[in-house]
């Protein structure tokens, strides 16, 4: 058989496979003999791939080599089906991710015969040499005499048997259809992960606006997957990642596809949704194709007219003596509801969501970002977008009492508030509590909202200062 040649500076190892003895006990499936394939993805980070492949399997006792399968794939999760389950038994599976590489094929030939290749302007001239070693740099044994390292080419006569050109599955099964069949093969894989990302535009008065959402689909699982049924799973599945396999493909440059062109003839894709267990199914309703080491987005959906409140929250504001020459900042939290009455009402994916707002040339700008974990119907969205500018406080404590006849102390407390805006706002004073509490008098009417938090909302016009004043009893037990 002719030599194959190997060199050492380069990594274009894959071209060996054209040169691969065939066996006759071997049968071989590619992408190319898939009918049909579906993904879903969960947001543990893993996805589950069905499909099928139109094969041709000699009868008796085979190996079959099934091709293009992800580099991450999790082994012990391959289920693998015949038309007839009577007449298609695997015995045995193999994952192979022992692939070919410079320095993989050179640990193959410790102790095996190689030609070295001396070539200069004048003559080409080889040498027979044993591989000694491969540790870092190769060890030869030419003649008596030992070599290390050489400056030419290397060639080995051909490629074991035990190197693979790209991650497969290797079964050993017994056939007994003497006609072409369709095989159904299900797995599960790490690589595949999406996640929910929002745009939320506001109005002008920051009363109404516009949610967008779109689907991030990224696939790193060393596998591509052509005219896919795509499904989505929005909830918090218990996922075990059971990464036994050792073997990962080297990270290449990422390719974004941020919106994919369709004719126009053909209705935007776009998701169907439906309950699944405790979780949430989202079908794409065509098929797509994500790549490898893609970044893919998706509409999701897009809905207007949703009515936001926005807050100027305190939170937390230091109530000592000695911080009047420090004020704080408010932060700025926008609400709203998860419902149909106001326009909205679906299940919301954990995703990040950002708020954008117009500015007086119409140019949207960044308000802020925030997370939102999944949220079903009915339920209050919170977002924060940072600390506003115009909207600061003081604390302090204006007096202090420890009880003589029981374990406690009475307080009276301060929050100089000030509106630097040019408009009236709403701001939520938070009082910090704990122990056994009671707020026995205060200028403003507070809200018990936990054990330990209470707030007031807080009115105020432009340019106006308010002082909240509160006096809480504590009791220690």
């Amino acid at each position: 058989m002719k030599s194959k040649i190997l060199s050492l500076t380069t990594l274009t190892l894959l071209i060996f496979t054209a040169g691969i003895t065939s066996d006759s006990a071997f049968d071989m499936s590619t992408q190319s003999d898939r009918k049909s394939v579906s993904v879903t993805i969960y947001n543990g980070g893993i996805g589950l791939v069905r499909e099928t492949r139109q094969l041709n399997l000699s009868k008796g006792i085979r190996t079959l080599r099934f091709e293009d399968v992800p580099s991450q794939i999790i082994p012990q999760t391959v289920r693998v089906k015949g038309e007839d389950p009577k007449k298609l038994t695997v015995f045995e599976q193999n994952y192979e991710y022992d692939l070919i590489s410079p320095e993989r094929l050179m640990d193959k030939y410790i102790g095996k015969e190689v030609t070295l290749y001396n070539e200069t302007k004048e003559k080409t001239t080889s040498v027979k040499a044993t591989l000694i070693s491969n540790n870092g740099n190769p060890v030869y044994k030419i003649g008596d005499e030992i070599s290390l390292g050489y400056n030419g080419r290397v060639t080995v006569p051909t490629i074991p048997e035990n190197l693979f050109a790209k991650p497969t599955l290797v079964w050993k099964l017994k056939n007994d259809l003497e006609k072409e069949q369709t095989l159904e093969v299900s797995y599960q894989t790490n690589g595949l992960g999406w996640s929910a990302d929002y745009i939320l535009v506001l109005d002008k008065e920051e009363n109404l606006c516009g949610l967008n959402s779109w689907v991030t689909l990224n696939n790193n699982s060393g596998a591509e997957f052509k005219n896919a049924t795509l499904q989505l799973v929005a909830g918090k599945v218990n996922l075990i990642s059971n990464q036994t396999n050792t073997y990962a493909m080297q990270p290449r440059s990422v390719k974004k596809t941020m919106m994919k062109e369709y004719d126009e003839s053909v209705a935007a894709p776009e998701f169907n949704q439906e309950n699944l267990s405790e979780y949430y199914l989202y079908t794409l309703d065509q098929p797509t194709n994500i790549g490898y080491n893609q970044t893919k987005q998706v509409q999701l959906f897009q809905s207007e007219g949703i009515e936001i409140k926005k807050y100027f929250v305190f939170e937390n504001l230091p109530m000592y003596e000695g911080n009047e020459k420090n004020f704080n900042n408010a932060t700025i939290k926008y609400i709203f509801k998860n419902a149909k009455k106001n326009n909205l009402g679906r299940p919301l994916p954990q995703g990040t969501i950002r708020v954008f707002k117009a500015d007086s040339k119409g140019r949207q700008q960044l308000l802020g970002e925030d997370t939102i974990d999944h949220t079903p119907e009915n339920e209050e969205v919170k977002i924060r977008t940072g600390q506003a500018f115009d909207v600061v406080a003081n604390g302090k404590r204006l007096s202090s009492e420890v009880f003589k006849l029981s374990r406690g102390d009475k307080s009276t407390y301060s929050a100089e508030i000030r509106n630097r805006k040019k408009e009236e706002i709403e701001v939520r004073f938070y009082a910090s509590l704990w122990g056994d509490w009671t707020i026995t008098k205060s200028s403003h009417k507070f809200t018990k909202e936990s054990s330990t938090r209470a707030y007031t909302d807080v009115p105020l016009k432009p340019n106006e200062t308010v002082n909240v004043e509160y006096t809480v009893e504590t009791k220690y037990h």
